[in-house]
């Protein structure tokens, strides 16, 4: 099923094909902070625009689970790291995400590490799901980057409820939020952008591509990292296409370390992802 998009979306309910469009308080002139309907109005965009939202009365959330390869680099401090192969298996449910990569040093030596988080526990393995050791105290900040992940953004907004708000800052929509427990000591400020210039020339992407997207997500309190995203598109396989949008390109900072990323594919059909507490950590 094609998801209609949409480019902006009005505060007056309008129904056009079956969809309810809202105009933003900006064309309202209203403060947009001020008007709690902005954030529903702007969450709807968003989901709509990455594809997120399926049913007739394109109001129930598809997104379950996602795996996202990539390859890029990381820099420690002055050290940079090639990351040939680099893959995000998250699970918005659970909430919970692993991480598994291999990087390479200047001396060309490799080194695999595969971090976890599920729910409030954190531990690494050496191979997925196996050799189990503690990481407690990397469990928040693993969950910051499961919620600043771009689809992440919008479910972490919605279950912020009334806390959720919006407002205009230097020409750009901020839609800011606390996260979920035991989060919840982290501030997330995201900013989002109507910009169709936001998709390049690529054969994978639609050219078309028009809507509202995410372009930075900042985070203050507990956990600081600031992270952009870029030229989304539909990276999965070419005979798996979902029409759901993903970043191709992604810049997170945390703390010493910088890692610039490149999409190389995703699998957005809700794929098997769990990472059950192994008994050790429990």
């Amino acid at each position: 099923m094609i998801a209609m998009r949409i480019a902006a979306l009005p505060l007056a309910a309008v129904m056009t094909a079956g969809l309810l469009v809202v105009p933003t308080a900006a064309q309202q002139g209203a403060a947009p902070q001020d008007n709690p309907a902005d954030v529903k109005a702007l969450l709807f965009e968003l989901a709509n625009s990455m594809g997120m939202l399926r049913g007739l009365q394109q109001q129930e959330d598809s997104i379950i689970t996602l795996e996202h390869w990539a390859k890029g680099t990381a820099t420690v401090g002055q050290q940079r790291f090639d990351l040939p192969e680099y893959r995000m298996s998250m699970n918005y449910t659970v909430p919970g995400m692993r991480v598994d990569f291999t990087r390479v040093g200047p001396n060309g030596q490799k080194q695999r590490q595969i971090e976890v988080v599920a729910g409030a526990a954190a531990w690494n393995e050496t191979e997925r799901g196996r050799n189990a050791t503690a990481a407690p105290d990397r469990a928040k900040e693993r969950l910051v980057h499961l919620w600043t992940t771009p689809m992440g953004v919008v479910k972490a907004a919605r279950a912020a409820g009334a806390k959720a708000t919006v407002r205009m800052q230097g020409g750009s929509t901020v839609l800011s939020f606390p996260l979920p427990a035991p989060a919840n000591d982290v501030m997330v400020n995201a900013t989002v952008r109507k910009d169709a210039s936001l998709v390049v020339p690529d054969p994978a992407a639609l050219k078309e591509l028009v809507g509202t997207y995410i372009v930075s997500v900042g985070t203050t309190g507990a956990v600081t990292s600031e992270t952009t995203y870029a030229e989304y598109g539909d990276w999965n396989w070419d005979d798996y296409q979902a029409d759901i949008m993903l970043p191709r390109r992604m810049v997170r900072k945390s703390g010493d370390m910088t890692v610039e990323l490149t999409t190389t594919n995703t699998n957005t059909y809700n794929p098997y992802v769990i990472m059950p507490v192994p008994e050790n950590i429990k």
